[in-house]
This record gives structure tokens, sequence and C-alpha cells, in this order.
């Protein structure tokens, strides 16, 4: 296996020489062309109607208000959807005909029903705008059927009420200009005549009404590069700046995402789809740290990758958004899904074309959904992030022990205390906090860990309100965690020197919890050097994916036994939520299975012999 940093430096090789490569490449006579949809669904043209028509009280349109010709007519309740190749609209109805006479009102009877309106949409391609033309319209009474007699009241209704609905229109400006603005930044063209020649030639060519709404094609035509691209010769290792440069540009990434992420949670209060976003974002993070890990020498950069990744995972949630936000909101993210749409497209023909996932298209992407953001949302930061915690229901940032040094660089932090008062004391926090034990200690050593994970169960348990049902499985769980993680281990000695235990992905301490996959959510220096805060935060983990997955999802509904359900959460635990679907579903790999057996031995030898079981991990039994 490749090393992180051969990764890299052989990656950053490209990157840095890909001015130099398109130096050589002349633009072709020939061009790709490529295709996006843009969906306008039932309930985004109905959230538009609201916004547009129906602006009195109550999502109504006051046609007529009884005020100046004794007349009232009023529109309520607009239904949108396809018909055949016609859009329709049902729109419920109050009308009172009135005559003025002298100083006072002659009226006809109140009637009650519906009108059905049939319109045809069309692209107007100069103004960027979709506007409908009404071909046929009914009059409805309460049950929907046509009544028999309608002529003078349908005369006098028609008029006002076609010309209100006729004045739908759908204007894409903006996401016509969003687009606009982006491509040019994720291109890497010969020159400004080709960028140009890229933007005159965006344009929708064509419309069509499918079963959720409408979808219209923006067409565009990307100038190709001619011949194919020269690769570098071999070059020397990368200086240590070169790697710091290309560390940015994946961190640049993870804060994209992460900023997408939380702004799209704060636009919902659905508890699912918060849910569904924050298993995206763990998604998103954890296939980051693999391509750090597994990448070999050869293969392609992992960003443009693991950006289409996340937009396959994304994607149907920010459609689902679309159908919650007013129609001014709406239209964010509808640039944004385009936008993003428009990217994939680009994928596809990305060796033709000289495309790349620039720093400044990044920031451009994340400023569809908040244009009012002045900061810059590619900073990556280390910091707990206390919305980021309430988004997702971890609730206030955990506390942190009293006086917990860094291992690595020998400084101090001050932190509030962890400990109540009829938990571990903090000389015992501290005694673990600086001690390795040998052979000989593991007998002292592993008692007192226990104690130190019994405290913080109970204290999860409290925090979280965990059904009583399950506070001995959650323990078991617990500790059989911390055992398959890091045989009870929060540090090793190398050197002659105190670290924090680290894997390969960079997971540390005792439940080795990985601060790139749960970066804002936890004080990475604490991570490292603190075995109470680690153990805290790695059972708040424990009992995210217990609940908002296992039992969330009914697992425990299905005949399952407790040793199921506590391999399913173990499993999501190591690998991410996408593990947790793979696994039950059967269709994860041999070595996940691997992994959920050698956990499942130690969470039997947990529930028969008790943390003693742990002291094999030394040698001892």
């Amino acid at each position: 296996m490749a090393s992180i940093s051969s990764y890299w430096a052989n990656l950053l090789k490209s990157w840095i020489l890909l001015p130099v490569v398109l130096l050589l490449l002349t633009s072709g006579a020939g061009a790709s062309e490529i295709s996006v949809p843009l969906k306008l669904d039932d309930q985004f043209l109905r959230r538009i109607l609201l916004e547009q028509i129906y602006t009195a009280q109550g999502n109504t349109a006051q046609i007529l208000d009884g005020q100046t010709d004794c007349s009232t007519l009023v529109l309520s309740d607009p239904q949108i959807g396809p018909h055949a190749d016609q859009i329709r609209i049902v729109t419920a109805v109050k009308a009172r005909f009135g005559q003025r006479i002298a100083s006072g009102c002659w009226h006809l009877p109140k009637w009650r029903g519906f009108i059905e309106v049939f319109l045809e949409p069309a692209i107007v391609p100069e103004q960027a705008t979709v506007e409908f033309r009404i071909v046929d319209s009914n009059l409805l009474d309460r049950e929907g059927n046509k009544p028999l007699v309608s002529g003078a009241l349908w005369d006098w209704v028609t008029p006002y009420v076609h010309s209100r609905l006729a004045a739908l229109k759908v204007d894409l400006t903006a996401p016509l200009q969003e687009i606009r603005a982006l491509i040019p930044l994720m291109l890497a063209t010969s020159g400004v005549n080709d960028a140009q020649r890229t933007l005159e030639s965006i344009k929708f060519s064509g419309l069509e009404i499918v079963q959720e709404g409408l979808v219209l094609t923006l067409q565009i035509s990307i100038p190709e590069m001619a011949g194919q691209p020269i690769r570098p010769l071999a070059e020397p290792a990368l200086t240590s700046e070169e790697m710091l440069r290309w560390e940015a540009a994946w961190q640049r990434w993870d804060a994209f995402l992460t900023f997408v992420i939380k702004r799209v949670a704060q636009d919902t209060e659905q508890i699912d789809l918060r849910r569904a976003l924050l298993e995206v974002l763990l998604d998103g993070r954890y296939d980051l740290t693999e391509s750090l890990i597994g990448w070999k020498e050869g293969t392609a950069d992992p960003v443009r990758g693991l950006f289409l990744k996340s937009w396959e995972r994304l994607a149907p949630i920010l459609q689902q958004m679309k159908t919650t936000l007013p129609g001014t909101e709406a239209i964010r993210y509808l640039s944004f899904v385009t936008a993003a749409d428009a990217l994939k497209a680009m994928d596809q023909v990305s060796e033709k074309v000289g495309y790349e996932i620039s720093a400044d298209g990044l920031r451009r992407l994340a400023r569809m959904l908040a244009p009012e953001f002045e900061e810059d949302p590619l900073i990556y930061h280390l910091d707990v992030d206390p919305e980021l915690r309430r988004l997702f229901g971890f609730g206030l940032p955990l506390p942190v022990s009293n006086q917990t040094p860094d291992i690595d660089s020998g400084t101090w932090f001050f932190f509030a205390p962890v400990w109540a008062a009829d938990g571990p004391d903090r000389a015992l926090i501290k005694k673990l906090n600086s001690w390795v034990p040998d052979a000989g200690e593991i007998e002292t050593f592993l008692p007192l860990v226990e104690d130190l994970l019994d405290y913080t169960v109970s204290a999860t348990i409290r925090s979280k309100g965990l059904t009583d049902k399950y506070h001995e499985f959650f323990r078991h769980l617990s500790l059989a965690t911390a055992w398959q993680e890091s045989c009870w281990r929060q540090f090793v000695k190398k050197g002659g020197r105190i670290e924090p235990l680290t894997s390969p992905a960079g997971a540390v301490g005792i439940m080795q919890v990985n601060p790139k996959v749960w970066r804002g959510f936890y004080e990475i220096p604490a991570l490292r050097s603190d075995i109470s805060y680690n153990a805290s935060a790695g059972n708040e983990i424990l009992h995210h994916y217990l609940t908002d997955y296992v039992l969330a999802r009914d697992e425990h509904k299905r005949n399952r036994s407790f040793d199921y359900l506590a391999r399913l959460s173990y499993v999501t635990y190591n690998g991410g939520p996408g593990y947790f679907e793979r696994y039950r579903k059967k269709s994860a790999s041999k070595a996940v299975h691997q992994v959920a057996s050698a956990f499942w031995e130690k969470y039997q030898s947990m529930k028969t012999s008790g943390p003693s079981a742990v002291a094999s991990c030394y040698g001892q039994s």
C-alpha cells in the first residue's frame, strides 16, 4: 500500500505540472456537448404559484374584493401537476357576482367550487424564463364535476381567472447566471476565446413534461483540447511546502462539504432530513479518509471522485428541500442542484475538455446556497462547532477534563472538569493520561480503565436518555468496542516517548475516534491526550449509531437478537453509515464480516467473563 505522503506527492506532481501541460495543448476544432437537466417538480411549481399569485392572507388570490363593484372572487388552495402534454392547475373558488344599484349592491347567491385550467409551458430563451399559455379551462362543482348550468357565471369568472393565472412565470435567470459564472472556474481552457465560446453556448434547448413536473435541458458546448495530455517526466520528491499546498486541497474539499451540509441543515427542521444530511457528511469524510490510505500510484485525482460520490448522496435530499422552501429560497437550491449536475456531466468528458474541481469553483458553488455569507466557505476549522452539534442532535459540546497534557508537544490545555462528584477522581484521570502499562501492571491497569469506562457508559446513558431495556446491552457494547479498537489503551510508547494510539487512518485513543471524520464535533487535542474525553466521545458516537440507525430503522423489531444488534452497531461505528446498509443487506465485503466476527467474539467474552477478558490482549488469561 502506498504511503499517505507518497499519495500526495504523486498527486501534487500532476497538479503542479498541469499549467505546463496545458501550454502544450491547443484548442481543437471539435467540441463536447453536454446536456444538464433542470428539474421543476410539482411542489416547486406550486411554491412559485403561491409566491407570485396567491399572495393574500392564507395563501389566497383576492381577485375581486367587493369594494369597488360589489363582486368578490377569491382563489385558494391551488394544486398543480402534469396532465398529458400540458400543466393542469386546479384551484378552489369562492365567487359572488354583484351589481351596484344606487348606494347599495344587488347580489346573486354565493357560489363555491373549483376551476381547472390547462396550460402549455414554453421557454423564452432571451429572457431565461418559462411562461405558460392557457389553452383550456373548466368550471367544476364541489364534487369536482362540471355543473349543468354555468354559462353566465362562467362568462363572468373566466377572464379574471385566466388573466391572473396566465401571469405565472418561472424566472431562471439566477440559475443560468450562476452556471455561467461557475463553469469557467472549473475549466482548464487554452484561452479566453474558448471560455467565451463556452459561455455563449449555454442555452435552454428543450422542455419536457414528465410525471413529476417539468424538465428543461440546459445545453453546453465545451471546446475540446487537441491531442492527448502529455505525461510529465518523473520529478524529484516534493518539498515540504508543496506537500502542505496539496494537503490544503483536500482540506478545502472537506470544508466545502461541511459548509454545504451545515447550511442545508439550517434550512430544515425535519429530523429525518437532518439525519440524512449527517449521513452524507460522515460518509463523505470516510471516503476521504479511505482515499488517503488506499490510493495507489497511477489512479486519478480523488477530489473529483469524492465530489461525485457525495453528490449522488446529496442530490435526492436537495430535491426534497426544494419542495419545502419558499420560491425565492427554492431557486437557490435549484441553482445549486443544476450547477452540480453540470459538473457531473462535465466529468464524463473531462479528458477532452480539461475539467478540474478548483477552489474558486467550490467557493462559487457554496455561495449559491449562502450568498450572504461573507467568510471564505473553504476554511478548514479544527475547533468544535456548537451549531454543527446542535443541528445533528449531539447537544452541547462535551466537557473536557481539568488539566490535560498534549502528549506530543508537552503543553497543557485547560478545560472544565468532566467528572461528577461520584465519578473517578481527577488523580485517576491524570494517572491514566500518562500511563502505558508494562506486562506486570496489567492487573492494576485494567480495573482502573474499567472504572472509567463504566462511569462513561453511565454518563452517556443518563445524558442521552437511553431506554432501560438497553442499559446492560450498551455497557457490553461499549466495553467490547473499546477492547476491539484499542485493547483499552489511550497511549503507546514509541522511541521512549508516550504517544496517542493512532491507526493508519488517523483514528486515535481508546475508542479510536477519527478526528478527520468527526471534525467540528469534538476537541481534537483532547481526543488525543485525554482518555476520559476520548471515551466520552466514542460512547456518544456509539450511542448515535445505536439509536439513530439500528433502533431507528427498527432492526430490534425484526426478531433480531442483541448479539446481532451489537455486531451491526459496531460495524457502523467502525466504518460509518455506509457500512450499516451493506452489512444489514449482506452486501458487505469479506473483510467487514471478519471485523464483525472478531468483535462478536470479544462481545461474547465481555458478557461471559467480564472486563478481565481484555487481559488476553497483553498475553495474559
